[in-house]
């Protein structure tokens, strides 16, 4: 198996990273053999080991680029030194983007976006906060709304007639929000369907539109619907979110993403897509060491 790095320059959204650093465990815990980098800061990630780019020397930079890795993961968008990489090295490139312009072989989170020639990762949404719930407690008292959706004129006056505190995740207040949130409400972007199942994984029912990717991640009962941009199809969901309903609704999405998102079976995924792209080069590699070149 040839040894892998990851470069991680996009999904720095927290509910984007915890994918990041949930899926890094997975193959940790199964052996694989993994080495990450990310472009800023690591703490999104809660993942040991992984070390910061920019805090690297020059030098230290153009070793990696040039020597470590027989097979490079790229999560998001490609840095300028890239083609280096892909000079010496088998590569794969997972990104969010509807269009991506693909810098390896090109894979995706969701089954519903990967076309002819793209493989499936599939991700993993495993607990790691100590502040979970399963239930929410004081339903009377003041509540606040992780809004992560555009608004309509039907949504904002809905927001407003529920009296919620509205916090958006853009300014960086997500996680205080869910320490005494009562919903999420998110929009169908790739990127809301993580926000959806990062939310649902400490215990706050999801409000969303219509949306097949998060109607499959959260399963059919675990997430609120939104058929009609009425201002009362919005605030009955608001107001479910915040009742025994939303408990309900939470419970179920929580379970649908341990049965089908387990760590074991996305570390899976990831190892068999290495082994197939990366066999050739990992061939390569052991028979130059073997000629002791």
């Amino acid at each position: 198996m040839a040894s892998c790095v990851w470069y991680v320059s996009g999904f720095q959204r927290p509910w984007e990273a915890a994918v990041i650093g949930n899926l890094a465990a997975a193959l940790k815990a199964a052996g694989f053999p993994l080495q990450a980098y990310v472009q800023g800061g690591t703490g999104n990630l809660r993942l040991g080991g992984v070390l910061s780019w920019n805090s690297l020397t020059f030098f230290e930079r153009l070793s990696v680029v040039l020597i470590r890795g027989d097979l490079w993961h790229l999560w998001g968008r490609a840095p300028f030194w890239w083609r280096f990489i892909r000079m010496r090295a088998r590569t794969v490139h997972t990104a969010l983007d509807v269009s991506p312009e693909w810098q390896g072989h090109p894979t995706r989170l969701f089954p519903e976006q990967v076309r002819e020639g793209e493989s499936l990762v599939k991700p993993t949404f495993e607990i790691r906060v100590a502040w979970a719930r399963d239930s929410v407690e004081d339903l009377d008292a003041p509540s606040a709304l992780l809004l992560a959706a555009p608004l309509t004129d039907a949504l904002r006056k809905a927001v407003e007639r529920s009296g919620m505190e509205v916090i958006s995740p853009a300014g960086g207040e997500a996680v205080s929000t869910l320490e005494k949130g009562r919903a999420a409400l998110v929009g169908d972007a790739p990127t809301d369907a993580l926000l959806a199942a990062w939310a649902a994984m400490q215990g706050i029912p999801v409000v969303a539109r219509q949306s097949p990717l998060i109607r499959n991640l959260l399963g059919r009962d675990g997430c609120l619907m939104v058929r009609e941009d009425t201002e009362d199809a919005w605030l009955g969901a608001l107001e479910a979110a915040r009742s025994d309903e939303g408990r309900t609704v939470s419970a179920s999405a929580r379970r649908f993403l341990k049965e089908n998102f387990s760590a074991a079976g996305s570390a899976e995924s990831l190892i068999d897509l290495y082994r197939s792209v990366g066999k050739k080069a990992g061939e390569e590699n052991d028979a130059r060491r073997s000629n002791g070149l």
